[in-house]
């Protein structure tokens, strides 16, 4: 086993207020010995770097926040990469997104690190993208989750962006929520005219900004999406309940356009969710077999050997 100092995060904010932020950050605070934060917005302040700030990863002294200006994505995260303090130059870097929240199991997964082979450089887990609301997802992928981090670790890619050198990579059967797709119709358009100043794809034209719906941005992915029964993750209890009085009339519109799914939309529809569930079993037993996950009581803990807090760091 390689020296062991911890996990670090890694997460990049623009200038778009992120409604699910604080939440995300709130659900990793646990698992954090320190975060490392981009705001790229480009501004002196932001309702983003207030969300930030008043963070319990801030609040504590375990965080370092970086600013500066929006070039793309992967110069962003390579930011953040540069930014971290050389006191966890062994850490794991915990990757994740402003709109992806952790639940029970991220702890679990920590857990695991310390005992993992000198050679596993990844772990990855599953994560479920909803879209329109709380009520649908269309896809459950496998995702990076933590990296054991290195001098030599860059990121690439203007859209998409890419990590390495990465070696040998391991998944868990862990699940994290997405909840990229759950914005206003307007938000969606807007992100897909961004995608497309930076990559392939058809950037929606003003007028389809200024009139987006959610037929209009959603209706294709809702053709694949899955009701979804489930319980979602503990810190994202009252942003849930708040926009659900907010955005009533969306989400009965996302209802209404998954209703329209034909027959053969259904069917492939449950080839799709009874592969995943195959796909998780699998990971199941994997994980038990390799590292007696999660049942073992050093994972069951869910915690690490914790760094004393540091004090919070600011970089213009």
């Amino acid at each position: 086993m390689s020296s062991f100092t911890g996990v670090v995060a890694h997460l990049i904010v623009g200038r778009k207020p992120e409604q699910y932020l604080g939440a995300v950050l709130e659900s990793i605070a646990e698992v954090c010995d320190h975060a490392v934060i981009n705001d790229n917005s480009g501004v002196a302040s932001s309702e983003n770097a207030a969300i930030v700030l008043a963070s319990r990863l801030a609040r504590s002294g375990r965080l370092t926040l970086v600013r500066s200006s929006f070039i793309d994505f992967a110069t962003a995260r390579n930011a953040c990469l540069d930014a971290t303090p050389p006191g966890y130059a062994n850490a794991w870097g915990l990757f994740v997104d402003a709109d992806e929240v952790h639940g029970e199991e991220l702890a679990a997964m920590a857990g695991l690190l310390p005992h993992l082979p000198d050679d596993v450089d990844a772990v990855d887990g599953y994560c479920r993208f909803f879209v329109g609301s709380f009520s649908w997802w269309t896809e459950l992928l496998r995702s990076r989750c933590f990296v054991r981090l290195s001098p030599a670790l860059r990121w690439s890619g203007r859209i998409h962006e890419r990590l390495a050198p990465v070696g040998r990579r391991v998944a868990l059967p862990a699940q994290w929520w997405q909840y990229g797709h759950v914005v206003l119709p307007r938000e969606e358009a807007e992100k897909s005219r961004l995608y497309a100043s930076l990559g392939p794809g058809r950037a929606p034209t003003a007028a389809q900004l200024a009139f987006a719906t959610p037929e209009s941005v959603w209706a294709h992915l809702l053709r694949r999406a899955h009701r979804f029964d489930g319980a979602h993750p503990a810190a994202m209890t009252s942003v849930i309940a708040r926009l659900s009085r907010e955005r009533t009339e969306i989400f009965e519109a996302v209802d209404a356009l998954a209703a329209l799914r034909t027959r053969m939309d259904r069917i492939c529809n449950l080839f799709h969710l009874a592969n995943a569930s195959r796909l998780l079993g699998w990971r199941s037993i994997q994980a038990s077999l390799c590292w007696n996950w999660p049942d073992d009581d050093r994972y069951r803990a869910g915690r690490i050997g914790r760094a004393l807090p540091e004090r919070a760091v600011f970089r213009a």
